[in-house]
């Protein structure tokens, strides 16, 4: 992982019940790196949800083409790890982990490269921690979006059930 310099650029608290979280003008020509991290987020349901990620162009429309590449390494408490990966995907699954209701949770720490960088695609790294219905899961992710383009921006999406609680936070690293 990254190690520098942290900082603030925005937090976003969840309070109510929501399908999908844009956070958008985070990017910018100052980094080349971001850092976002989440914290408690959880359903309204007993449904588990998977939270994936997409960005945002430049005039801050979802970027839903198939120009996501992503791998996986999913750590289980109870069994053996496993992978799992995709190419020319329209978005990058659970980069920002899965949960369920309350009192279980996600959070992790997801680093985004060159975001801004019209002339790069942008990459995500990032490790995160879950729980889903009593069990314990570890993820370890990279991706990639492949299209050089300025990124302003990610949408967090939730897939199965509503999220209604969380923090997601964006700093830029030194």
């Amino acid at each position: 992982m990254v190690v520098g310099n942290l900082e603030f650029i925005k937090s976003e608290t969840i309070t109510s019940s929501i399908s999908t979280l844009d956070i958008d003008n985070i990017f910018s020509d100052k980094y080349d790196v971001y850092c976002i991290t989440t914290t408690g987020l959880n359903t309204v349901s007993t449904t588990g949800t998977d939270i994936d990620g997409r960005f945002l162009d430049s005039t801050g429309t979802v970027i839903s083409a198939t120009e996501y590449d992503y791998a996986h390494l999913n750590l289980k408490g109870e069994a053996n790890t496993s992978e799992s990966k995709a190419t020319s995907a329209d978005h990058i699954s659970i980069m920002f982990g899965s949960t369920d209701l309350a009192p279980e949770t996600t959070g992790g720490v997801t680093y985004v490269y060159n975001p801004y960088d019209s002339s790069s695609y942008t990459f995500v790294q990032a490790q995160i921690s879950s729980r889903i219905s009593g069990l314990f899961r570890g993820r370890k992710l990279i991706g990639v979006h492949k299209s050089a383009e300025t990124i302003r921006g990610v949408r967090l999406v939730f897939v199965s059930a509503n999220v209604d609680d969380g923090i997601v936070s964006v700093y830029g690293v030194k």
